[in-house]
């Protein structure tokens, strides 16, 4: 009797047991959180980082140059070459660091490997005889061509 009378008496060994019992479970609980938050993180890092590849690789092999520059009052019409090894497309053209807003024919045209393409724009700078201007033609991928143009 005294046996079964002392082991219920010294409750405090018990409640020590289960209070770790219970810590482990926390901690195990969050490991397995903090685990799976990294697994996700890790694969999204992963994904983007891999697309960002493929785009820089793609970008590496776009190659374009500006053949000709003409203009008719404030109209300028470009002549593009694309000399490299995949189609690109032209997205946004500049005339001395300043954005074109007004295309009239050309922009978002998918230009083949080897194939020549124009692109017509209204002048965001006024156009002056005798001046030299600086015109950048981007492509959609980011690839850049500049030319200085003497009127």
């Amino acid at each position: 009797m005294r046996i079964v009378h002392s082991l219920f008496r010294n409750k405090r060994g018990v409640s020590e047991i289960i209070a770790s019992l219970i810590l482990i479970l926390i901690v195990t609980s969050a490991g397995v959180v903090a685990y799976s938050y990294s697994i996700g993180a890790f694969s999204s890092f992963t994904s983007l980082f891999q697309l960002d590849t493929k785009q820089k690789e793609k970008q590496t092999q776009e190659r374009f140059i500006i053949i000709a520059v003409w203009n008719s009052s404030n109209q300028l019409n470009l002549t593009v070459l694309n000399y490299g090894q995949i189609d690109l497309t032209l997205d946004m053209v500049y005339v001395n660091w300043t954005s074109v807003a007004s295309y009239l024919g050309g922009r978002n045209t998918t230009i083949g490997k080897g194939v020549l393409s124009q692109i017509s724009f209204t002048s965001p700078v006024t156009i002056q005889s005798g001046s030299t201007y600086e015109i950048i033609v981007v492509s959609t991928r980011g690839s850049k061509n500049a030319i200085n143009w003497k009127t």
